[in-house]
């Protein structure tokens, strides 16, 4: 029991700090300065990220932003729309998985289009589309589109067959100019797609007065691998493009700006996507503001492809629930997660349930939505996204004075500019200085396969309208969209071209406390190719089967006894031989006595296993 208070204790408060200074940041400075001995504090303390904002060590009160524009609290039980994506080719599955969606939880759906069948659902007309939508209350649940070019057409369809529910929430979601980001060519001048959008959009606006007409959004530029301030630029640039282009089809502008949903994608960077989200909408209240208007921004926010893998994609799960809190803590409006297989392929019903979980457990056992932006306040985040807007509103003004987005994806400006950060993410994957877990970190070579569905998509093609506007087609450089595993994916794929499953031995030398650093190391590294790995004493490697050996061990042992270890090696057959480890003054002796390269953290990752996996003889 707790001993009863006295009553001079009853309402006295005692300050611990009261009786110090407060430190100033030169003081701080001065003592981090004798703990580095000379290293300097920039490159030892600070990082960056992408886009080249500053990661600090330490951030204050001064660090935060004067006016914030923060996220409305919301309704404390549905504080967000759950929304879940439907891209199944088959126009009746496509609506089996959107009942099943809505009865299991989720308010609305997303529909990929496209006729083809190659990377949505195959609808081409306005009866195909009510095949989706068969049994689905449109005034209940709110219905988005995504159909590219097709937009327009795609939009009267749906407002058709809406028109028993004239409050219904649709989102039209026409997007010409991230079609043309996207696809690198647009069927007649994008001008006129322009012009089409936001035609409809004007005409649709007054049957559907809850609608939103255009998604304005930088997921092009995200899933090429931008950075965060690139893609926000491009996403305010939508903006200021689709709301002149609705004032100049007859709506008023401050309307025009509040029927534009902003697109913003979310990854597994709890703190990068708060401070991205918070940024659109500091961004939003500028634009309009620096229009006259003002309008609250509405966020959509998407799960990125390009964060997913295919081996063990159970990971994804993970990335996925990362990206989904982070959506909600930092005020989206509508979230969609991917379902975890979805760099394998088309998602069964359990994986679609799994995406729709992860959201209703944040929701409404992690009441996420409980406190509206939590983030607010803090210094880091605060600061963060102060950076990223300012960055973000720089660039946005380069791509205006430069004639406008449509100007920047036809010169090829933009798709410089994020070639450039997607090289420095890829130099970053090949090093493992970004790791993906079950890929480059812990793969599992003996991981079962997971289950995706497998449509005959060529057979469910349908003729869609003719999307061909009058005038020459615009040129684009196309922003194509990569995912960050892919490359070391590919070995793995490499290594299945052989007769059998390669072999590399991990030769160890001294006791345990001498090779085990080591050996964690090389196996971790040599397994992203799915070899199976041998440990064991140099002794043991004719006996093993390989023809890869990797000799592992202290770098006493190397100087005293590696050479010796690396001849022994050599003459029991191993045709190529890799030291775990920086050589040093070694090098010379090491690799005279048969050391043919040698692994260690930072090396390029990428070139090391493809020579490795061509030495074996893989395509």
């Amino acid at each position: 029991m707790r001993p009863p208070k006295g009553p001079e204790l009853d309402d006295k408060i005692i300050s611990l700090a009261a009786e110090f200074a407060a430190p100033s940041r030169a003081e701080w400075l001065a003592i981090v300065e004798k703990t580095l001995k000379g290293a300097p504090f920039e490159k030892r303390l600070v990082s960056k990220t992408y886009g080249g904002q500053s990661l600090q060590p330490l951030y204050t009160a001064a660090d935060g932003i004067e006016n914030p524009v923060r996220a409305l609290p919301g309704d404390h039980f549905r504080p967000w729309d759950l929304r879940t994506s439907i891209a199944h080719p088959d126009p009746v599955a496509a609506n089996a998985e959107a009942l099943k969606d809505l009865e299991g939880g989720a308010a609305s759906i997303l529909l990929t289009l496209d006729p083809s069948a190659q990377t949505g659902i195959a609808v081409g007309d306005e009866a195909g589309l009510a095949k989706v939508l068969n049994g689905v209350l449109l005034d209940l649940a709110p219905v988005a589109l995504d159909a590219g070019f097709m937009g327009p057409k795609a939009a009267d369809w749906l407002g058709s067959l809406a028109k028993g529910a004239p409050e219904a929430r649709l989102a039209f979601h026409m997007d010409p100019l991230g079609a043309l980001a996207r696809q690198g060519a647009s069927p007649g001048p994008i001008e006129g797609h322009l012009i089409s959008a936001a035609t409809v959009g004007t005409r649709l606006a007054k049957a559907y007065p809850k609608a939103s007409l255009m998604l304005a959004s930088g997921q092009a530029v995200h899933e090429a691998g931008g950075a965060e301030a690139q893609e926000l630029a491009v996403m305010i640039a939508a903006a200021a493009t689709y709301a002149k282009a609705l004032n100049r089809a007859g709506m008023d502008l401050n309307e025009a700006f509040g029927r534009i949903v902003l697109g913003v994608s979310i990854e597994g960077e709890y703190f990068i996507n708060i401070a991205k989200l918070r940024a659109a909408r500091l961004l939003f209240a500028k634009l309009t503001a620096a229009c006259g208007q003002e309008q609250t921004a509405v966020i959509e926010a998407r799960s990125s492809h390009r964060m997913l893998t295919r081996f063990d994609p159970w990971v994804n799960l993970l990335r996925l629930t990362a990206a989904g809190f982070s959506a909600a803590t930092g005020g989206a409006d509508s979230v969609i997660l991917a379902s975890f297989t979805d760099a394998i392929g088309l998602a069964t019903t359990f994986a679609r349930r799994q995406a729709r979980n992860i959201q209703l457990v944040l929701m409404e056992e992690s009441h996420l939505g409980r406190v509206a932006d939590p983030a607010g306040g803090a210094w880091f985040l605060e600061s963060l996204t102060n950076d990223l807007a300012r960055d973000a509103w720089s660039r946005f003004q380069a791509i205006e004075a430069a004639g406008g987005l449509a100007a920047a994806l036809t010169s090829g400006s933009l798709a410089q500019e994020v070639a450039a950060t997607r090289k420095a993410r890829e130099a970053s994957v090949a090093k493992r200085k970004d790791g993906l877990i079950g890929v480059s970190e812990f793969p599992n070579p003996l991981e079962s396969p997971v289950e995706v569905l497998h449509p005959d998509r060529a057979a469910l093609a349908v003729t869609g309208p003719d999307l061909r506007l009058p005038g020459p087609d615009t040129q684009a450089v196309a922003l194509p969209a990569y995912r960050a595993a892919a490359a070391l994916e590919a070995l793995r794929d490499r290594a299945a071209t052989l007769s059998a499953m390669p072999k590399i031995f991990l030769a160890t030398l001294g006791e345990i406390s001498d090779f085990s650093g080591r050996v964690g190391f090389a196996s971790n590294l040599f397994a992203i190719t799915g070899a199976e790995i041998i440990v064991g004493e140099v002794g043991a490697f004719g006996a093993s089967g390989a023809k890869v050996a990797v000799l592992c061990s202290s770098d006493g042992l190397y100087a005293s006894d590696g050479a010796q270890a690396a001849k022994a090696l050599k003459a029991a057959g191993a045709s190529r031989l890799y030291l775990a480890g920086r050589p040093g003054d070694l090098e010379q002796a090491l690799s005279d006595a048969g050391v043919d390269d040698f692994v260690f953290a930072g090396m390029d990752v990428l070139d090391l296993l493809g020579e490795v996996l061509t030495h074996l003889g893989a395509d």
